[in-house]
């Protein structure tokens, strides 16, 4: 019995280009030509100009299906260019598209597969470009081999759609419709029509741009700014690069590639930028939101060569907590008896350097039963506050500050962290209080020592602050609502989790120092480590076509936080799920753990738009919405806006 036959389509089923839409390449190609001096056209211009002259070539074709020769020779006739210049034009098109064709890089196995049942592969193209040349960078991507066919619509003079390609494959391979499968992204060309002819057929679009890649484009129209589309295609390309096994996955790598990733990546290449204006030699990224900010710094450097020397620092607000908060009574209160959703005795110890077994056996009568770990009442708080900060306790209190300050600064001193040194602090934000705690411990609470901080979002910070400089990414280019809706924050930093846990101390040894980690926590560090991949995968297909074209500063990055503002404000409901019910903390010694949303049920909605006490911490009311009740925390979210606005708070 003979095999069976099994083809393929070319374009977005088993490659892709670099850019977005096919269409978006003439722009790139009119800059180019232009530099040639083959024409003195807007590449704008030269764009929709090709565009006209394609449809003029199919016009004249009795067949409709053109080569990029008629092309040519319809530019040739609007632009006055002579045979050497259309050699020229054509050559350098098809270097252009050379230079942009990728393999789809989760096609290759399948392929694989197909090839060994089949014997050989069938690729069918409504193309103009050469087939020698198209096999020619098929088989260099790892797509086509020696013996697999391509047939073009425009060497064919028969198209897709009209059945015509399918009948000359046919009368190449003798093969039977009946036998015969074919996969492409065309809902007509190539489902449609190959099952009228008796084919069975496969509908394949995972190369078709997602909602976050269309938006990363910025125009539905027929030509996209060069670097818009290199975004979208970057986009693009990351996401193809893996075929996550579950929907949970799958959600969590196109997030990595669609949003994370192009945020995570402009924060990066700005905070390096702006380090290089300002001198600074060395950055230090500091644990736990810095590990991917750090992980995509490595990536920049390989591909552009930056004199900045990147280490990542392990760090957390609690083992630094203390040093500007002990000259403030306000601030050092705050420490010890906080507002937040969770606080216990042992999280108050922890932040103070206080030993547990000392405060067992000092603590008031009010606390006597109390279990360490147990939710501190307000008024519980104020008493543990009042008997800590109690004069007769005041150098107590100082010195296991000074004993923790002093075990820090020989960490920061061994990692190259010294006071007049120009270097940086890398965080996600977002008071700065990592590094208001570095200047006093590298200085003194009198005499802070000056650090720079970049941060991608800012709040105003608690006094002290710093007595450095702060500079915020979002701040800069379009600012987060931080203090109206916190659930940025936590967004923020679970999309930037780290593989490790917490850092509660540091121990010297004879190698140096080692830093002592808390358990991760309820998280699944697969999963943080498949988000990390994505994210660095955008990273790498960006920098691989930064010669295509130049990321213009500050439109770039309003368009990359854009992407994620939608992520914030108009989930999906796959969104929502995924990241409104991941597991974060917000004390400093992470004793519990809690989730932006919660199950949408209207009787609890109402209870939570009615008291705040019962809303989840930083409620996240977009990702609410998305999971139900959405009329009504629209509704609620409007008002809180405009509430929020006339009272003129900051936002």
């Amino acid at each position: 019995m003979t095999r069976p036959v099994v083809s393929y389509d070319v374009f977005d089923t088993v490659v892709t280009r670099v850019f977005a839409q096919p269409r978006d390449v003439f722009v790139h190609l009119g800059a180019r030509l232009r530099e040639r001096g083959l024409h003195r056209l807007e590449p704008l211009e030269f764009a929709r100009l090709r565009w006209r002259c394609e449809h003029a070539a199919r016009r004249k074709s009795p067949w409709t299906e053109v080569l990029l020769e008629d092309i040519h020779r319809e530019l040739a006739s609007r632009l006055s260019w002579d045979e050497a210049a259309v050699r020229e034009a054509s050559e350098l098109e098809q270097e252009v598209e050379s230079r942009c064709l990728r393999a789809v890089p989760s096609m290759r196995a399948q392929l694989a597969v197909q090839r060994a049942a089949a014997g050989r592969l069938v690729f069918l193209s409504d193309m103009y470009l050469p087939s020698a040349r198209l096999r020619s960078w098929l088989e260099r991507e790892g797509v086509a081999e020696p013996g697999d066919l391509l047939l073009v619509s425009g060497e064919q003079r028969a198209s897709k759609s009209s059945g015509g390609l399918f009948a000359a494959a046919r009368e190449a391979t003798g093969g039977e419709f009946s036998r015969w499968h074919h996969t492409g992204d065309h809902p007509f060309a190539d489902v449609a029509r190959p099952r009228e002819l008796g084919l069975t057929a496969t509908h394949d679009t995972r190369a078709h741009l997602t909602a976050h890649e269309r938006r990363a484009r910025g125009t539905d129209e027929e030509f996209a700014p060069p670097w818009r589309s290199l975004l979208a295609g970057a986009m693009r390309l990351a996401r193809l690069e893996r075929r996550p096994e579950s929907p949970r996955e799958l959600r969590l790598w196109e997030t990595g590639t669609n949003v994370a990733g192009p945020l995570f990546f402009g924060f990066v290449r700005w905070t390096l930028a702006e380090a290089q204006r300002r001198g600074i030699k060395r950055l230090y990224f500091l644990a736990r939101d810095g590990q991917i900010f750090w992980r995509i710094a490595q990536v920049i450097r390989q591909a552009t060569p930056v004199d900045i020397e990147c280490r990542y620092l392990h760090a957390s607000r609690l083992v630094f907590a203390g040093p500007a908060e002990l000259s403030t009574p306000e601030a050092l209160r705050w420490l010890a008896a906080p507002t937040g959703h969770f606080h216990s005795l042992r999280q108050a110890l922890w932040q103070l350097g206080l030993d547990e077994k000392w405060a067992h056996a000092a603590r008031p009568a009010p606390l006597a039963g109390v279990d360490p770990e147990t939710n501190l009442t307000p008024e519980q708080r104020e008493v543990l506050a009042d008997w800590l900060l109690a004069p007769e306790r005041r150098e107590i209190l100082r010195a296991a500050m000074d004993r923790r300050c002093a075990t820090a600064r020989g960490y920061l001193e061994a990692n190259g962290l010294r006071a007049g040194e120009p270097v940086g602090l890398v965080d996600a934000g977002w008071l700065g209080s990592i590094q208001r705690n570095l200047e006093r411990i590298l200085g003194t609470p009198e005499a802070p020592a000056p650090l720079t901080g970049f941060y991608l979002g800012l709040m105003p910070p608690r006094n002290p602050a710093p007595a450095g400089e702060l500079v915020g990414y979002a701040n800069t280019f379009a600012p987060l609502p931080l203090l109206r809706e916190e659930s940025h924050k936590v967004l923020i930093e679970l999309m930037a989790q780290s593989d490790h846990g917490q850092v509660l101390g540091f121990e010297s040894a004879a190698d140096g120092w080692t830093p002592r980690l808390n358990a991760p926590g309820p998280v699944n560090l697969d999963e943080i480590r498949l988000f990390q991949d994505a994210v660095l995968a955008f990273s790498q297909r960006l920098l691989s076509t930064a010669d295509l074209a130049p990321l213009p500063d500050g439109e770039f990055d309003r368009a990359v936080i854009a992407l994620y503002r939608v992520l914030h404000d108009s989930p999906t409901e796959e969104e929502a799920r995924l990241f409104g019910f991941l597991p974060h903390a917000d004390q400093l010694y992470e004793q519990c753990h809690a989730s932006l949303c919660a199950e949408p049920d209207l009787r609890r909605t109402i209870s939570a738009l009615l008291d705040f006490r019962k809303r989840p911490p930083y409620w996240w009311i977009g990702g609410q919405a998305a999971l139900g009740q959405a009329p009504l925390l629209r509704g609620f979210r409007w008002l809180k806006r405009w509430k929020w606005r006339l009272s003129g708070k900051p936002e």
